[in-house]
């Protein structure tokens, strides 16, 4: 790979980055287009990773303070930005903590930032587990009718101003599941994938232009018709980002199996 380039004001840091959760050998080339943006532009000694929760828990987040393990060596949590975050966040950050033990999202995140920084620079991260996006679209309430989401998300905002570290954000998320693995009458055709397609690039018109309202307005639309796995992690992302940010979608993605087809994306914001 070739060396990072420096930053300027034609090369502005990177703020925030979505990424696929995807296994490796499906996902790898938007893996890439993902994480040059960190080789390229990031500057961060600090990634705050929002994760899906898969198996949902009761609570909308859940950190760890466990190093995560990579088979390039752990990464460190940041103990320190954590103890400020909760003593803003007025709950339990760690009630849930369990649910990491089994969930992927962050995992994936972790490797490949210990693979492209772990030799160059030190850095440490947050892991963030998000489960509280499906509950709201099922039964079709106010994405924070929970006071414990905007109670976290304003805590976690005034957390990364207030502290010396330079933050960057990371979704890990995958979009639509679609076929009949996941619950669909019919397999996937070309046909039907196409559809999907336009669907999930209307979805993340509203991503790009940091529109969290939109964005879940998109999705409750059809009541999670796709069963986009990300809800939660975007939701979060979009409403950390200052108002008025843009983004750009480097790459739009499927797997495309009959039975059980997913979609992922890459996306960057400065």
């Amino acid at each position: 790979m070739a060396p990072a380039l420096p930053l300027s004001a034609d090369n502005p840091g990177l703020t925030a980055l979505i990424a696929p959760h995807i296994d490796f050998h499906r996902g790898g080339s938007t893996y890439g287009w993902a994480y040059r943006e960190v080789l390229d532009r990031s500057a961060a000694d600090l990634y705050v990773i929002l994760g899906t929760c898969h198996a949902g828990m009761s609570d909308p987040f859940a950190v760890t303070l466990k190093p995560y393990d990579t088979p390039l060596g752990p990464v460190p949590v940041d103990r320190d930005f954590y103890d400020a975050l909760d003593r803003r966040a007025g709950q339990d950050l760690l009630a849930s903590e369990p649910a990491h033990r089994a969930e992927h999202s962050i995992e994936f995140q972790a490797v490949m930032l210990q693979h492209l920084l772990g030799r160059r620079r030190p850095f440490k991260i947050l892991p963030v587990l998000a489960s509280y996006l499906h509950e709201a679209v099922w039964m079709g309430t106010d994405p924070e009718a929970d006071p414990r989401v905007p109670r976290f998300l304003e805590a976690l905002r005034d957390t990364i101003a207030a502290s010396s570290r330079r933050v960057c954000l990371i979704a890990g998320v995958d979009l639509a599941h679609v076929g009949p693995r996941f619950g669909d009458p019919e397999p996937n055709t070309s046909r039907s994938l196409a559809d999907v397609e336009r669907a999930d690039r209307r979805m993340l018109e509203s991503v790009v232009v940091t529109d969290p309202h939109g964005f879940f307005a998109s999705v409750a639309s059809d009541r999670d018709a796709r069963r986009i796995c990300g809800l939660s992690p975007i939701y979060s992302l979009l409403r950390l980002l200052p108002g008025g940010s843009s983004g750009r979608l480097l790459r739009y993605t499927q797997w495309p199996d009959p039975e059980g087809a997913v979609s992922f994306c890459a996306v960057s914001y400065p």
